[in-house]
């Protein structure tokens, strides 16, 4: 592990630890995001979408947490990788019971299986970057440079949603991604900035 020793860095180091504080250890906002309305000549087929490509996408996110538990330096990337997982298994669990409900079936892609929104020409290679991770080193600095454009993926996918989507339930979804997962990647970029140096170089730096 690299430390980075500038006087930029206890600056940076107290703001993580204050976001981490107010991101996973407090837990989600005391009040909870209020539903959208529907939206009048938004499409119901978009929300079908959604679904299919935000839970492999989820699935992906919970894979990648689950070795960073094992694998992680850093303690507050293990507890970053337990809210990750946490969150987005709950958050898999909605939307297929939405999925259900709204269109007859559960089942959603397998995460090697990912589509595409309509309008996301973003690719990612997220089986890649969980058989990476098994033995990246140093693991947090690879942790990091794959969590941050996944979750502007995330973040990406859930815009769209708000644009075109339809359902009250799944619209407040993405609001909440948006925020949540927003926050976290201003985090992480913090904690790499501290411990490896700039972030100016990271994959997906500048899209």
């Amino acid at each position: 592990m690299h430390t980075v020793l500038t006087c930029r860095a206890p600056r940076l180091l107290g703001a993580a630890l204050a976001l981490i504080a107010l991101t996973l250890v407090a837990g989600p906002p005391a009040h909870p995001v209020p539903a959208l309305a529907t939206v009048p000549g938004t499409n119901r087929v978009f929300d079908r979408q959604f679904i299919d490509m935000m839970v492999p996408h989820h699935m992906g996110a919970v894979a990648m947490a689950r070795i960073a538990l094992t694998r992680a330096q850093h303690p507050p990337i293990k507890q970053f990788a337990r809210s990750i997982i946490a969150d987005q298994d709950r958050e898999i669990a909605r939307m297929k019971a939405w999925r259900k409900a709204w269109y007859g079936r559960a089942t959603t892609p397998p995460m090697d299986q990912m589509p595409m929104l309509p309008g996301l020409m973003a690719h990612m290679d997220m089986m890649g970057d969980v058989s990476r991770l098994k033995t990246a080193t140093p693991f947090d600095r690879a942790f990091i440079d794959a969590m941050i454009p996944h979750h502007r993926m995330a973040v990406a996918a859930a815009k769209l949603e708000l644009a075109s989507g339809t359902h009250a339930q799944l619209r407040s979804l993405a609001l909440s991604i948006i925020e949540s997962q927003s926050r976290e990647i201003g985090l992480m970029q913090a904690y790499r900035e501290v411990w490896y140096g700039s972030i100016d170089h990271m994959p997906g730096m500048g899209h």
